[in-house]
Parts: C-alpha cells; structure tokens; sequence
C-alpha cells in the first residue's frame, strides 16, 4: 500500500476567494428579475387589467398550470446540464442562453398593452415561455454551487454570501418596485402604474444580464472530467430513479415546499393588499414594513457561519422556526386588537407626506421578528447542497445538477400552490371589487385621461370603501398559514432528516477511502 496514491478526500477541496465573490455576484439581477415577475405580476394584472371573476380564474389557472410543468421540468434540465459537455463547460453556456431568453420574455410580458381574454391568451403563452426559459438559467446556475466546494466550512460561507446576494436582489425589488408602481413617488415619477411596470421590466431584464455575467465569466471552474465508461451519462430514465434514491433529499425538498408554501402567501401578495386596504395604497408603506424583516435577515446570514460552528445547524434552524411562530401570533394579536385608527402620526420627507398609526408600527415590529426565521430557508439549501455527499456515499455518483435541480422545483412547485391560495383568499375577500376601481383610474392616468393628482384622490376614496370583514380575512389568512406550515416542516425536520455535522463527515471519510482502495485497484492492474 506504500505506492497507493494519496487522495484528496471529499471535504479537503478548498473554495478560492475569486469564486467565493463572483459566484454570489451573478444572481443579485436574476433574483431582482425572479421577484419582480414572481411576487409583483399579480399585483401587475390586479392594478393595470379590469378582470371579471372567471378571467382572474383563468389567470390564476395559467400560473399554477405554468408553474407545475416549469417544476416537473426542473429534473429534466438538471439532467440535460448534468449531460452537457463544452469547452466553456455545462453550467456557463446555458446560464447565458437563459438570462438572454428570460430578459425577452419580461419585456414581452409587462409590455404588452391588451386587455381582457386577449390578454390572458398572451399571457399564457409567455408564461409557459418563461418557465422554459427562467429553467435553463436557475438549474444551471444552482447545480455550480455544489462543485466549488466541498469543505463544510467554505460551503456555510459561500452559502451565507450567497443568501446576502440573493437578499440584495430581492430586497431591492421589494424596496423599489412598491414605490415606483403605486402611491405618490410612482405617480411623480411614471405617472401611472402602467407605465411603471413597463419600464421596470426593462430595468430588470438588463440587471438579469449584467450580474450573471459576474458569474460567466468571473467564476473559475475545475475542468470537466472525462465521462467514464464505468460511469456513463445520465439517461432520461434515470433521472427520477436518481432522485428518489436520495431518502434526505426528498424529505428536505418536502420540507422545503411545505416552508415555501407557508411563509410566500404573505409576500405573494395576501400583505400587500392588506397593508393597502388597511393603511393605504401607497408602495412606501409595504417598503418600510419589509425593511425591519431585511436588516435582521441580512444579520443571520452575516453570522450564520459562526452560529452554525458554535450551535450547530439544527439547532439554529429550530430557531428560525419558532421566530416564524412568534412573529406570526404577534402580527395577528396586534391587528386584531388595535384599532385602525389609534396613535396615528405623519411624517414629511423630501415634501412628501407619510400616515402611520400604532397599528402599522406595531405589526411592523412583528414583521421585524421574522427576519431571522428567513434563514430557515437558507439552512435548508445547506442541507440540499450537503445531500450531494449522501448521493456519493450512496451511489458513487455526485449528481450535483440534477441533485439541485430540486431546489427550483420547490421554489416553482412552492409557487404554484402559493398563487391557488392567495387567489382563492382574494376571492373569498372580494378583492376584485377593489382593484378593478383601481385598475380603471390607473389606465385613465397612462392615457393622461385624468392626472396623476386626481388619480391619486379617487384611489384615496376607493381604499375608504373597502369593507372590514375584507382586511381581517386577508389579516387571519396572511398569519395563520404560515404558522401551521412552519410547524409541520420543523417537525419532518426533526423527524426524518440525519445529514449533520457530524454524520457528514464521517460519510466524507468513507467516500475518500473508497476512492484511495479504487485508485489503488488501478494502479495494480496497469
């Protein structure tokens, strides 16, 4: 055994502080696009399009439609990237092609100036378009993660960079894009909701582009390895034998559908038409309630690592966890027992008059709370990454494209079922009598039928008029689905997943000693 060849075990590759930056770079404007056309295209159709009850039915039909098949396509592409072989490798040339692909079809979409049955039939279209196209970019984007580290410690770090980029992207939609499309700064600024969505696709588009290009062509890969007769490419009949071979993966994509489907009702739009029925139709009152829940989100991450080393991973998750519930109950104590009303106070900023009330201020500190339950996703995305080993120690084949091509799958699947409940809770609170009066102003000020100003005063008597049992039964929805959802995750968690700390390890060891036995095998039969 004197002559066997040393080995380089699993968890000894190192992650080069070059890939450690320019990887997280790449999805700030693919996430600043995802969230546009994720959480803010109903809010789109709602204020620019007058629907009846069966077009928004259809509508909803089509995404969750869009939405399913983009899911079940995931694997296949994870299985298509995982084949591919070039000279700029298998990741690079369809993340590319993707964000060329994907930054069209939202121009297309958010540009389009129909209405009614015309366009819902062209919104089918594009959206099946964008769940082909938005695919190419996510799957291969997401399966590079596993391959530039396998070092338990570089991974938590390039996670939690990671997971800080993917909150600048989302966070700078969710700051920009409530204001710029409704109130008074968007009115100032677009004139109308119309208009304001048109021009931030393009905005969109182009950030999707530039920052994957930080990933393009800044990321340094090792070079494929040749495809081994022993171990030939991945055929389509193998891709969901694959998959369903990795117990923990499967229980941690469960785990993370049920933690998506929870939590997104709240930002996938049951908050937003709350805060406006309730407070007013203004995007600078859905920032500034986001703006607690980001600084303590972005907190977590920057000392995940260091919780994790210090308390380990489960036990930070089941922290996130209880924030969620904690937040939760709050938010629903505070809106059910303060009056509308009470405590109110205005603020001046830049000439610019802002209402608040307790009400707003106290759920706003409930909303803060739940920054920290935002990392109960990123640890999951540990985990899913970590389950890549699990596949090796299993099978001898890593998979990563295919492996990850599960976290876009809950995140689509997580979506679909998101926009059934969100549509439902809308028409079970009659939304629509609201947001067509909505709708109807916004399109008179694009065609400067009326102004801005006078736009933005019969908006005002509109939001008057909504009635009560309307706001508690979007207050009630938006609080309580997710404190059921999060408890049923945490307790799959603990139940059935084992890819900790330490088991890790001890799997990495074995892989690295089968590999040292393989290359010793080899050398004695040359």
């Amino acid at each position: 055994m004197e002559n066997t060849p040393e080995v380089t075990p699993v968890q000894s590759k190192k992650l080069s502080v070059r890939n450690l930056l320019m990887f997280p770079l790449g999805t700030i404007g693919r996430d600043f696009l995802y969230n546009f056309f994720n959480n803010f295209l109903l809010s789109f159709v709602l204020l620019t399009k007058n629907l009846t009850n069966l077009q928004f039915a259809s509508i909803t039909g089509i995404i969750i439609a869009a939405r399913i098949f983009d899911a079940f396509n995931d694997p296949i592409m994870g299985g298509i990237v995982e084949n591919t072989r070039t000279k700029w490798g298998k990741y690079k040339p369809w993340q590319l092609l993707g964000a060329v692909l994907t930054a069209g079809v939202v121009i297309a979409l958010f540009n389009v100036p129909l209405q009614g049955w015309g366009f819902i039939g062209f919104l089918a279209v594009v959206y099946f378009m964008f769940s082909i196209t938005f695919t190419m970019n996510d799957i291969s984007y997401w399966g590079m993660l596993p391959t530039l580290t396998s070092n338990s410690k570089d991974r938590d770090r390039l996670t939690s960079f990671l997971q800080i980029a993917v909150g600048i992207g989302a966070g700078l939609s969710g700051f920009a894009i409530p204001i710029l499309t409704m109130g008074e700064i968007g009115s100032k600024v677009f004139g109308s909701a119309p208009v304001a969505f048109a021009w931030i696709s393009v905005i969109a588009a182009a950030l999707m582009i530039l920052f994957q290009l930080f990933t393009i062509l800044g990321v340094k890969e090792d070079p494929l390895p040749p495809i081994s007769s022993k171990k030939p490419p991945l055929k389509f009949k193998d891709i969901f034998r694959t998959i369903f071979r990795n117990d923990q993966l499967l229980w941690y994509t469960l785990i993370m559908l049920i933690f998506s489907v929870g939590t997104n009702v709240v930002g996938g739009g049951l908050s937003t038409m709350y805060i406006y029925f309730e407070f007013g139709y203004d995007g600078m009152l859905t920032m500034l309630f986001g703006i607690g829940y980001g600084i303590v989100g972005t907190i977590f991450t920057l000392f995940y690592p260091k919780l994790s080393e210090k308390f380990t991973r489960d036990k930070v998750l089941y922290s996130t966890g209880i924030c969620i519930i904690v937040g939760y109950l709050l938010m629903l104590i505070m809106g059910l027992s303060i009056p509308t009303g009470y405590g109110a106070f205005s603020i001046d900023v830049l000439g610019m008059h802002f209402n608040f009330t307790l009400k707003y201020f106290m759920m706003m500190l409930a909303n803060t709370v739940l920054g920290w339950g935002g990392g109960f996703y990123m640890i999951i995305v540990i985990n899913m990454a970590n389950s890549v080993e699990y596949n090796e120690y299993k099978t001898g084949r890593r998979e990563e494209s295919l492996i990850f091509s599960l976290r876009p799958f809950t995140a689509k699947l997580g979506s679909a079922l998101t926009q059934g409940l969100v549509s439902l809770v809308y028409l079970v609170a009659g939304v629509l009598t609201i947001t067509n009066q909505i709708s109807q102003l916004e399109n008179s000020a694009a065609s400067n039928a009326i102004t801005a100003e006078q736009k933005n005063a019969a908006i005002l008597e509109v939001i008057k008029g909504v009635p009560e049992s309307s706001k508690i039964i979007l207050l009630v929805c938006m609080c309580v689905i997710p404190i059921v959802f999060i408890s049923v995750a945490m307790i799959l968690y603990k139940k059935k997943t084992f890819l900790n700390e330490k088991n890790l390890a001890l799997m990495a060891e074995e892989v690295a000693k089968r590999k040292q036995e393989e290359a010793a095998a080899a050398e004695s039969e040359a």
